[in-house]
């Protein structure tokens, strides 16, 4: 347990060395941290000298630095918590999703308009394409061709017999008016 003590009081020690990031300082370093194996130091390989360690004192004071204008900014901008400001910012974020949907909600009112039109016409053309099917089908169908012959020679004979019965009624209304009437002439 003494040892353990000993070993990290040196440790300490040596991490507080002046001069750290300097290469006197790596060399102190490394020279006290060489090991004894049986009482005999370990061999050098030269393993430090050869990475070159770098020079971390400069970046070390620099964090501090930025740390303490941290803190020292933190007195500068106010409350964390400023109610006031979320709620605005909360307010306009709303205000302007409500703007974005109501724009997207228009697009797509005039995309699905767009597209009833489109449809529309495209059923227009079909439906006058389907009439001038039936049409030309009345037109060249034998059976069609021979129905219209049939109502034209029934509609023709119909007038002839409307012909034949105004001759008769003529020729009964002209009898009619040569024979003699009652008494007077004579029978």
């Amino acid at each position: 347990m003494s040892r353990t003590k000993d070993f990290l009081k040196s440790f300490l020690e040596r991490t507080n060395i002046p001069g750290l990031g300097t290469k006197e300082g790596r060399q102190a370093k490394y020279d006290e941290s060489k090991k004894n194996l049986l009482g005999m130091p370990l061999p050098e390989f030269g393993v430090s000298e050869f990475l070159q360690m770098p020079d971390r004192s400069g970046a070390i004071k620099r964090q501090e630095e930025i740390k303490k204008e941290k803190k020292e900014g933190t007195s500068e901008l106010g409350d964390p918590y400023n109610r006031k400001q979320y709620n605005e910012d909360l307010r306009n974020m709303m205000l302007t999703g409500g703007v974005i949907r109501e724009y997207e909600a228009g697009r797509e009112a005039k995309r699905n308009m767009a597209a009833a039109q489109q449809y529309f016409q495209m059923a227009g053309a079909a439906q006058e394409t389907a009439a001038r099917r039936r049409l030309m089908e009345d037109q060249f169908s034998p059976t069609k061709i021979s129905q219209q012959k049939l109502r034209a020679q029934q509609g023709e004979a119909a007038l002839m017999n409307a012909i034949a019965n105004q001759g008769n009624t003529a020729v009964n209304i002209s009898t009619a008016g040569l024979a003699p009437r009652g008494r007077a002439g004579g029978r």
